[in-house]
């Protein structure tokens, strides 16, 4: 029985020796591939400085060519100014905001149409024809996202509230469902924002409906405001009234178990004594109410509010591969180097041709 196991365990050893072998060998050929693509990296390397270190007269000159050349380029075209304007939105408005915006961009970077823009902006047509477009995109904030989530999770049925998720949410959403927007204006012009900012925002927010919705809600805000007025100058008198039964009743001789009884509309005979603190609590509570409402009144006068005006001057807004002083160096440098691999390539291939010859 021990010579079967020992024939066995020589059985296995010789079974495994070729396992770890192959094992071995292709770690190996691993090791050497990475060691060959470094060496390859490195010689990639050393033939490209061996390039530039015989060729650098011609590199530093095609970079200075380019350099004069764009520099001149750059001094005679024009230079592309921005600034930005950050909204909020009432009364639903974002949507027609964002068609606004997109017809002012379809007038004057698509149709050109400078004669029309002009009207609308109230504005000459050689001025409008310095505007290269309009934008805008919503003024997003994690922090307010998260806010709006919880508002609306708490909103949901406990089944709904299975099937959403954060992510979910906020994938949802879209620039409609945001109240503070930044539109930004492009022009060649870097002091027109300021001619353009009061009809600008006036005709972004046009609309029939808008406009109704913004003065019904006027006028509803003064009548609530007039209601707790009223009732703030009830309040006071009933203080006031309240106050001389006080100043009366102090005036008399105390009679043991006698109070300053004031009936209430719903007092019930077993309280009648009340404390005025409630009352002056209740007039503290629609005075707040009232500042509420004129506040209110600011905020909902239009159905857009600019909480942040146009800059008086444009700020530069081209980027790098707009500045030819940059990008003429680059296309020149890549020329260049296009050139001397394509002639190297030929005397490669001559090379070749001579030796199978």
């Amino acid at each position: 029985m021990s010579k079967d196991s020992q024939e066995s365990g020589q059985q296995e050893e010789v079974d495994l020796g070729p396992l770890f072998k192959a094992i071995g060998n292709i770690f190996d050929k691993f090791f050497r591939f990475i060691g060959n693509v470094f060496m390859g990296l490195f010689k990639l390397l050393l033939l490209l400085l061996t390039h530039f270190y015989k060729k650098i007269f011609w590199y530093v000159t095609a970079i200075f060519v380019g350099l004069v050349i764009g520099f001149i380029a750059d001094s005679k075209s024009d230079k592309l100014y921005g600034a930005n304007m950050f909204i909020e939105t009432n009364f639903n408005s974002a949507r027609q905001v964002y068609e606004n915006i997109k017809q002012f961009h379809q007038l004057a970077n698509k149709d050109k149409d400078f004669k029309k823009l002009g009207m609308k902006l109230n504005i000459t047509e050689e001025e409008a024809s310095k505007i290269r477009g309009f934008y805008i995109e919503a003024d997003i904030d994690e922090n307010g996202i998260a806010e709006m989530y919880s508002a609306f999770y708490q909103r949901l049925d406990s089944v709904s509230r299975l099937e959403m998720n954060y992510n979910r949410y906020k994938n949802s959403l879209t620039a409609y469902n945001f109240s503070i927007h930044k539109i930004g204006v492009a022009s060649i012009n870097k002091s027109i924002y300021k001619n353009i900012e009061k009809a600008f925002t006036k005709e972004i927010s046009t609309n029939d409906y808008l406009k109704e919705i913004v003065q019904v809600n006027r006028e509803n805000l003064i009548k609530q405001d007039e209601a707790l007025l009223r009732q703030v100058q009830k309040t006071d008198s009933l203080v006031e009234e309240y106050l001389k039964i006080r100043i009366n009743e102090s005036k008399k001789e105390a009679i043991p178990g006698a109070g300053t009884n004031l009936y209430m509309g719903n007092a019930k005979s077993a309280n009648l004594i009340v404390d005025e603190a409630k009352i002056v609590e209740s007039q503290r509570e629609l005075e707040a109410e009232r500042r509420r409402i004129n506040m209110f009144k600011v905020e909902q006068k239009n159905a857009i509010n600019v909480l942040a005006d146009f800059p008086e001057v444009g700020y530069d807004i081209r980027e790098w591969y707009d500045k030819m002083k940059i990008l003429v160096p680059v296309i020149f440098f890549l020329l260049l180097l296009g050139i001397f691999s394509v002639i190297r390539l030929g005397k490669y291939l001559d090379e070749e041709s001579k030796k199978q010859i």
